[in-house]
């Protein structure tokens, strides 16, 4: 006999639908089963819950007061969750300052300590959560940073980027030390990112280009 395949069981909001992304996710061999969820858009396993964001709904869900109602329900849910950003919340078509952005992703991260992923696009979120599907809760990928409160502003900021892709805490501090703030490492070049020891052209190149998707 073969080897049992485990088919990853993925629960939509039906309003992601025309996203096209539970059609990717259909197409990369996810059961998919649509319906109308009261918090997150997508529930992987019977185990993950992901609320899935553009960037541009990120900071408008911040200006309309839905974002950290959302939280509430997430917490509620009683999975373990994420919030997945659809590209660079730092560029948008919304007239928000930095700051307030940066607040809010503080605030999910530390305050009510969900975890934040990003991807580039459609097809990169599919993929991602497909990644998701294939993990255990437990495992590093998810909650490597659950639980964890730092107090002062410094550990808040390493805290931060290590919800970037590619940065893990040795990296977060790395980066800090080069770049003296978090709003130099966002608009750096591929050339400025690569001259920070343990990133390196490629691993620049792969943040270079997450940072500026979407522009």
């Amino acid at each position: 006999m073969g080897k049992q395949v485990n088919i990853p069981t993925i629960v939509v909001d039906y309003r992601e639908e025309r996203s096209g992304i539970p059609d990717l996710l259909c197409q990369l061999g996810c059961d998919v089963q649509l319906t109308s969820l009261k918090a997150g858009d997508y529930i992987v396993n019977d185990s993950i819950i992901v609320e899935r964001k553009s960037k541009d709904d990120f900071v408008l869900s911040l200006m309309q007061g839905r974002l950290f109602k959302q939280c509430v329900l997430l917490q509620k849910s009683g999975y373990v969750t994420s919030l997945l950003i659809e590209g660079n919340p730092y560029h948008t078509v919304h007239n928000v300052s930095r700051e307030a952005i940066r607040g809010a992703l503080l605030s999910v991260s530390l305050s009510w300590q969900i975890p934040i992923n990003y991807s580039a696009n459609n097809s990169d979120t599919a993929n991602m959560i497909m990644r998701i599907a294939e993990q255990n809760p437990k495992d590093t990928f998810m909650v490597q940073r659950y639980g964890y409160k730092p107090k002062t502003l410094q550990k808040q900021q390493l805290y931060f980027l290590q919800g970037l892709p590619l940065i893990g805490p040795k990296l977060a501090n790395a980066l800090m030390k080069h770049f003296k703030g978090i709003d130099r490492i966002m608009s750096a070049s591929e050339v400025e990112l690569a001259q920070v020891s343990g990133i390196g052209k490629n691993k620049a190149m792969r943040i270079w280009q997450f940072i500026r998707s979407g522009e």
